[in-house]
Parts: structure tokens; C-alpha cells; sequence
């Protein structure tokens, strides 16, 4: 990590899982098909950052190189097919099913981590990651059902954590050539592009939904992609990407509670357990780092003071 305050740094990553917790929630309310709800969410973001972009960045983008632009577009890619995947398995499956295996992206992530860049993690933050893991387990164990469409659901949830992994993986290395501004420009807009064209390729409706639906999108895009995704790309710079991952186990938590604040919706005995255990596993992975790191400023500290 930089030399930006670590604890400054997860404070701010907490907050970005606050924004994609309200995902769950904000998705099931809406009634347009899932590449619709992803297309929407997507373009309204992009179009949100055109503005701030083209004004703040538009020297990095005329100087970034075209294999970073496609990248980003690759990124872009991966993130519209986690959205679609993820989205549509809500329909085929319990949203808690669904929750626990897009969950299953930490595993994913660390794998492709340590081929790629060998990013590894130490035991005891492996250990604070299954755990945390565990817990998503409990919360959705007493929710799985088999039957005709529950296999597909399913299947397709675990498709949208590879997905959200690999592009957690791509922004690590993009997020320390440019900025979270740049980045998310370019990855958002090719994500909604992907997505148009999906819905354009299988003639699904781009219009003619209600109301309530556009002020939905309008929500996702602003609170659970800008104040969500977006803060988690920021931290990419400064935070391993399985360490991210990790972080975003945090989300079927924050879905509880505002389902309980916002829908009067209740958690039962298991999605109690299963988010105190999420908690748990969370505290010893964010603890944990925080020793290393500063253990690992220390080390460089006193190498610098024993060279001069």
C-alpha cells in the first residue's frame, strides 16, 4: 500500500459496501428485464461522469496508451456479463442463493491475483476471508432450493463472481496507471455499450417501462455504481484486489439491514448467525491487514534509516 493512511483508506472502502448493498433491494423493486436494469444503471453512470471527465480528464485520456483503452474496455466487458449474469440469476433463484454465490468472487479473485500479478494473502487474512465466506454460506444455505430454473439461477451467480473477479483483477492494474476518473469513464461506458448491444442483438425493449423503474436505474447508477463501485475502483490503487473482494462480502450484510430499516423485512435465526459470523470474519481480515501494513511501513522505515 501507499503512503496514504490505511485506515483512512478501508473507512472509505466500508462505505462503497454500504452503496452496492442497496443493489438487492433496489433491483428486486424494478420491473424491466435484467439487461435493461444493467444497460440503464451503466449509461446513466456514464453519462454522469462525461462532464467531470472530459473537464478534469482530458489530457490522460489523450495521453493514455490504446493497450490500456482496451483494457479498460475488456474490464468494461467483464463487469456488463458479472451485472447480466448476476441480475438474471435473481430471477431463477433466491436472492439469497444468489447473493452467496456471487460471494464466492474472493476466491476467484485470489486465484487470479496471485497467477497474474502474486498478490498473496497471509494466513491469517485467508483465514478472516473464509470465514467471512462461511458466513454468506449460512445466510443462503436455508434458502437453496432445487427444482426446475434453481440450477440455472445458481449457475448463472456463480458466473457474475468470476465475472466481478476478473474485473476487480483488470482495474487493480489499470487503477496504478490512471485515474479512478478515467478508468471508470472508460469502463462504464464500455460496459453500457456491451449492454446495449445485447438488448439491441436479442430485440428487447429499450423503452415503455414505468416510472418507477427509470427512478430505480436513476438510484443504482448514482448510489450503488458511482457511491459503490466506484469507491471500491478508487481503492484498487491502494488495496490488494483479493482484499477488495473481500471487502465486498460485506454487501449481503447491508442488504439485511436495509431491508429491515426500508422494506420492514425481518432476517431469520440463520441470515442473523451468517451476518454475525460475515462481521467476524471481516474484523479479523481487516485487522489483520492493518498489523501488516503497518508492520511493513516499520521494515521500510528502518531499511531508509539504515541507509542513511
Amino acid at each position: 500500500m501507499s503512503n496514504i493512511n490505511t485506515k483512512r483508506v478501508y473507512s472509505i472502502l466500508l462505505l462503497g459496501v454500504i452503496g452496492i448493498s442497496f443493489s438487492a433491494i433496489l433491483i428486486r423493486n424494478a420491473t424491466a428485464p435484467a439487461s435493461i436494469i444493467a444497460m440503464y444503471r451503466m449509461i446513466i453512470t456514464f453519462f454522469l461522469f462525461i462532464p467531470v471527465a472530459l473537464v478534469k480528464s482530458r489530457n490522460e485520456l489523450a495521453k493514455t496508451e490504446i493497450k490500456d483503452y482496451i483494457l479498460c474496455c475488456i474490464s468494461g466487458i467483464f463487469l456488463a456479463l458479472h451485472f447480466i449474469s448476476w441480475i438474471t440469476s435473481l430471477s431463477y433463484t433466491t436472492v439469497a442463493s444468489s447473493t452467496v454465490l456471487v460471494s464466492m468472487q474472493p476466491i476467484f479473485t485470489s486465484l487470479i491475483a496471485y497467477l497474474i500479478f502474486k498478490e498473496g494473502l497471509s494466513k491469517k487474512g485467508a483465514i478472516g476471508m473464509t470465514i467471512a465466506i462461511f458466513g454468506s454460506a449460512v445466510i443462503g444455505i436455508s434458502n437453496f432450493h432445487l427444482g426446475e430454473g434453481s440450477i440455472y439461477g445458481d449457475t448463472l451467480a456463480l458466473m457474475g463472481g468470476l465475472f466481478g473477479a476478473l474485473y476487480i483483477t483488470i482495474g487493480r492494474s489499470m487503477r496504478k496507471k490512471i485515474s479512478n476518473l478515467t478508468y471508470g469513464f472508460l469502463v462504464y461506458g464500455s460496459c453500457g455499450l456491451v449492454i446495449l448491444i445485447i438488448n439491441l442483438t436479442l430485440k428487447v425493449p429499450l423503452i415503455g417501462y414505468p416510472e418507477k423503474d427509470y427512478m430505480l436505474f436513476a438510484l443504482m447508477a448514482i448510489i450503488c455504481t458511482i457511491g459503490g463501485h466506484t469507491v471500491l475502483n478508487w481503492g484498487l490503487k491502494y488495496v490488494e484486489a483479493s482484499k477488495i473482494s473481500t471487502f465486498m462480502l460485506g454487501e449481503p450484510v447491508g442488504a439485511t439491514l436495509w431491508a429491515i430499516l426500508l422494506l420492514r423485512e425481518y432476517p431469520s435465526s440463520m441470515q442473523i448467525i451468517g451476518g454475525i459470523i460475515i462481521l467476524f470474519g471481516l474484523y479479523i481480515f481487516i485487522s489483520t491487514s492493518l498489523r501488516e501494513d503497518k508492520s511493513k511501513k516499520k521494515i521500510v522505515k528502518e531499511g531508509l534509516e539504515l541507509e542513511s
